[in-house]
């Protein structure tokens, strides 16, 4: 993959300096220094997930939920709670 970073140009110079008096390419420098970096890291790629309470049933799918009966009975709580 290709990227573009902004260095400072004394690090730069000292990086390819260095790089070359070990033989390796910049590329070959910075990568093997950016993997050295990463080592003993976890970086957590997955996101939190939600854990939704479930509800047993003697008779699984027999109700049917459907976004109109969710709005009805979100409004009838309303009404309930207000008076």
């Amino acid at each position: 993959m290709r990227t573009t970073i902004d260095i400072a140009d004394q690090l730069f110079r000292k990086a390819k300096a260095v790089s070359s008096l070990k033989g390796l390419s910049l590329k070959q420098f910075i990568t093997s220094a950016i993997e050295h970096e990463l080592q003993g890291t976890r970086v957590r790629l997955e996101r939190n997930r939600v854990s939704l309470p479930l509800v047993s049933s003697k008779h699984p799918g027999s109700v049917s939920v459907t976004s109109e009966r969710i709005a009805a009975l979100l409004e009838k709580e309303d009404i309930d709670v207000s008076s």
